[in-house]
């Protein structure tokens, strides 16, 4: 199983899109009140669309792109960053980190598309996200079902596809990352 510590570095072909680059340290939350880990002031990271009309920020693994959320400083409200983009004028687009085979069924049985690292397409407003499928082991890959989004035309036509997300081991614990997802560029 892969390891990753990071830390946070947007690295070609990622460098041309929306970053954050942080101001002060913040600890990230695991999301039960404990520290999961911190990123460090001056570390650079993706911006990304979480798909519920808030932004998140990307830290680029080697299986893909590790998304999370900067709290805001107690006493001011801001979060400590500064971004490249100017939000109102950003555009979505839908991206594959790794190299990604991509099946019309959960048994992976019939290849749909293959995307290649580095693919990226302006969102096609179809929506993206991912659901785990049935197909999940506690150290080894599981089966996702995604939506395929500007992939769609590449893909067959299909709306959803299913993938193969290999475990990794990230900040201390197991997870799962799932390759493609919606990041932020200029205009």
């Amino acid at each position: 199983m892969t390891r990753y510590d990071g830390p946070g570095v947007v690295t070609d072909p990622w460098a041309g899109y929306c970053t954050a680059t942080l101001t002060r340290d913040a600890a990230i939350d695991d999301g039960f009140g404990e520290t999961w880990f911190t990123v460090r002031a001056g570390e650079e990271f993706l911006v990304a669309e979480s798909g519920f009309g808030t932004r998140e920020l990307l830290d680029l693994t080697p299986t893909g792109p590790l998304s999370f959320e900067v709290p805001p400083d107690p006493e001011t409200g801001d979060r400590p960053l500064t971004t490249s983009c100017a939000g109102d004028t950003d555009v979505t687009y839908y991206a594959a980190f790794t190299d990604v085979a991509v099946y019309a069924d959960e048994g992976m049985t019939t290849k749909l598309c293959d995307l290649a690292a580095g693919t990226v397409l302006p969102d096609d407003g179809s929506g993206f996200g991912f659901a785990a499928g049935s197909s999940f082991s506690l150290d080894g890959p599981a089966t996702y079902e995604v939506s395929l989004n500007a992939f769609s035309p590449q893909c067959g036509g299909g709306e959803r596809g299913y993938i193969s997300v290999p475990a990794i081991e990230v900040h201390g614990g197991t997870t799962w990352i799932v390759p493609i997802t919606a990041i932020t560029g200029p205009r």
